[in-house]
């Protein structure tokens, strides 16, 4: 599966709207799921300035998502936010 067909999958603004009023809208889905974990500093500067980027971070915590950037946050920074409130 690409990474487009992955973001379409993901986007669903029927199951959750916030993502219709998301900055990344329309941004290269190759961004936000970069080939290691260094490449991140584009997607992470579209978040930072996203009116719902709070709704995104509870998601990916919730969903527990384990790739991509979400809410502003890396894998590897929702893995320690999960830990801590453990």
């Amino acid at each position: 599966m690409s990474s487009q067909q992955i973001w379409s999958m993901l986007l669903r603004v029927d199951e959750r709207p916030w993502v219709a009023y998301g900055a990344c809208r329309g941004a290269d889905p190759d961004l936000f799921f970069p080939g290691n974990d260094d490449d991140h500093g584009e997607a992470l500067r579209i978040c930072r300035g996203c009116p719902v980027q709070e709704e995104c971070l509870d998601y990916a915590l919730s969903a527990r998502e384990r790739y991509g950037i979400w809410g502003g946050t890396t894998a590897r920074e929702r893995r320690r936010l999960l830990r801590r409130s453990a």
